[in-house]
């Protein structure tokens, strides 16, 4: 458009020097709320990966490794379940891009993590794990736990319990999913989550079974880890909606858009998909955006951090959609108690492992549900209290 005419359009035309002068006495008491760049940057100044022990030797899961993240001003963060692969590349070809760098920005890094995830071939979880350790850094400089830093939006959070996954013959019998939903309502737990793997035909059975267990005010939910059809995971997930579960959780693959829009359409009851989603961001805004779930399951480590968690809790808002995060074993389940802390739109908490049995011997202050909540951790950064002597007897290099 014309410049002169856009002015006139605008209404500016009538600018005058009196106006102007009004706006420069206006100028003269603004208050200084300071520059960019005025503090002084928090430098990193090195990197020290702590590889554990394993102390399960039958463990299928690799080593773990405990990330510090160390600035110059002697503030450290954390960031466990680091692999012997994620350790030497943050001591190899990461640690110059990394030493000297700013802890405070973590979304300019944010960003460099996802250009050299693709270019260095990063594993998955690595730059997760760089991010989480910077969130860490910045509740401790700031004297604030981390999910007061992303909004405060509530001081406790309603938790549920998983049940793992059952491939020997106790998958096929109802008893040990009825035993373990009553045994969750019975801890104080206000819902509990099935990994059924025996087939849409068992499940239609178990359903009816598990809601006559617990009651009509206990929730339940049905994971199927991409095990079902299309054509099973509607006639599955009719079921649900008839004895009231919460949500159908993975019936499919999460690259198949097109077969979940169609679960999706078909039922009533909410899809949660996108667990174990190698695309990360972008592929979530697509598999939103063509109505593929009705919620998604990212993880705070394997998702790029709680900077990630965030954009995502806000993707899945603009869509009207919900977002789930999982307690995991990544730091003990503070991380993910953090972001369900600092988010709206994510109903209920997963607890899996239980905190008594996934939390570290050495962590002092393990989370707890109490009468079905988590309350949020009130110790600067991520909040972890740690026994190092314990961790240096557990250690068995220093990467």
């Amino acid at each position: 458009m014309n410049r002169r005419l856009f002015i006139k359009k605008s209404g500016f035309a009538g600018w005058s020097l009196a106006t102007a002068a009004g706006a420069a006495q206006a100028q003269s008491v603004r208050v200084d709320v300071g520059r960019p760049g005025s503090e002084r940057p928090l430098r990193i100044r090195d990197l020290k990966i702590h590889m554990l022990k394993r102390h399960d030797p039958k463990s299928i899961y690799p080593s773990n490794g405990i990330l510090r993240i160390i600035t110059d001003e002697g503030i450290e963060g954390l960031c466990n379940d680091v692999t012997e692969d994620m350790a030497r590349l943050l001591k190899g070809s990461l640690r110059e891009v990394l030493i000297g760098r700013d802890a405070m920005e973590r979304e300019k890094l944010w960003h460099e993590m996802l250009h050299w995830e693709r270019f260095k071939w990063l594993p998955r979880g690595l730059r997760g794990s760089i991010d989480i350790a910077l969130w860490d850094i910045a509740g401790k400089k700031l004297g604030q736990p981390v999910w007061r830093l992303l909004g405060a939006c509530r001081n406790r959070v309603p938790a549920y319990k998983t049940q793992p996954g059952a491939f020997g013959p106790e998958g096929q019998r109802v008893d040990h999913f009825v035993d373990f939903a009553r045994q969750a309502k019975a801890e104080g737990y206000l819902g509990s989550k099935d990994h059924c793997y025996a087939g849409a035909r068992f499940m239609i059975d178990l359903a009816r079974e598990l809601r006559a267990a617990v009651g009509p005010r206990f929730r339940l939910m049905h994971d199927a880890v991409q095990h079902y059809d299309v054509a099973d995971a509607i006639r599955v997930g009719r079921t649900l909606e008839k004895y009231e579960f919460s949500w159908l959780e993975e019936p499919l693959r999460d690259q198949d858009y097109v077969g979940l829009k169609k679960v999706c359409d078909a039922l009533d009851i909410p899809v949660v998909a996108g667990e174990y989603f190698p695309a990360q961001l972008h592929g979530y805004s697509q598999m939103l955006a063509l109505g593929a779930a009705d919620a998604i399951k990212p993880g705070p480590q394997e998702s790029g951090g709680i900077t990630e968690m965030i954009k995502l809790a806000h993707l899945a808002e603009a869509f009207g959609a919900a977002v789930h995060v999982s307690t995991g074993s990544n730091m003990w389940g503070f991380t993910a108690t953090h972001v369900n802390g600092g988010i709206m739109n994510s109903p209920i908490m997963e607890v899996h492992p239980p905190f008594e049995k996934g939390t570290y011997r050495a962590v002092k202050n393990p989370l707890r549900v109490e009468k079905g909540y988590v309350t949020m951790p009130e110790k600067p950064g991520l909040g972890v209290d740690l026994d190092w002597s314990m961790i240096e007897a557990d250690t068995e290099a220093v990467v």
